[in-house]
């Protein structure tokens, strides 16, 4: 019989949530949790997508186009943002644990179960920010989370403000979690566990800060 990891519980209290895993040699659940965390989701940024977050593009548009386009919009909108947000998780879920796999000596299921932690606190934030841009119209550059705010007040350059608000809180908060777990269960010193993490979380900075200096949405 195997150990599934209480991920709530995992957020809360990781550095007993780290022993027990350190301990365990296999683990159930995996594939339940992961089914579990699409599901969530699926919700998450179709609850986005239904309040319109990341149109204002097409919202500004809103007089050029009939009522039946723009329907037909929304539509393949919410379609577009549910997909993403699936891709993203899987992204977040697999990618980076094959990393980190491939330089500590880890296991890699022990490794994905920390990434769905990570997935839990980075789909918390994205219900956060729903409210914050209902009522009171805060993009992701302007999250009360981010750095963002910081970077337009003293820069106006495109690029170094999609960087720091690419830096929120909860990220932060991702990356002492993953820190807290990797020092229990991988061998590596502290140290080396650090620059990986470092390196690896701002290589995700910059790629998706130069992802949103491009504007796809222009190109529809």
């Amino acid at each position: 019989m195997g150990y599934r990891v209480p991920l709530l519980r995992g957020i809360k209290e990781p550095y007993l949530i780290s022993h027990q895993l350190r301990k365990e040699e296999e683990l159930e659940g995996l594939w339940k949790q992961a089914v579990r965390l699409l599901l969530l989701t699926i919700l998450v940024y179709g609850l986005s997508a239904y309040f319109g977050i990341g149109s204002e593009l097409t919202a500004r548009r809103i007089t050029e186009i009939s009522g039946s386009e723009y329907e037909i919009y929304k539509l393949f909108f919410g379609i577009g943002q549910v997909t993403w947000g699936l891709l993203y998780t899987l992204f977040i879920i697999f990618v980076p644990a094959l990393f980190l796999w491939t330089l500590l000596d880890s296991e890699y299921h022990k490794l994905i179960s920390i990434q769905y932690m990570v997935v839990l606190i980075l789909l918390v934030e994205k219900l956060v920010n729903i409210p914050l841009y209902i009522y009171m119209g805060l993009n992701n550059e302007s999250s009360l989370f981010s750095f963002g705010i910081m970077a337009q007040a003293i820069t106006s350059k495109e690029l170094l403000i999609y960087f720091f608000s690419s830096i929120t809180l909860f990220k932060i908060w991702t990356f002492i979690l993953q820190y807290k777990y990797l020092k229990v269960i991988s061998e590596k010193s502290p140290r080396f566990i650090i620059l990986i993490l470092l390196g690896m979380h701002l290589f995700f900075v910059i790629v998706s800060a130069l992802l949103s200096t491009i504007h796809l949405e222009k190109l529809i």
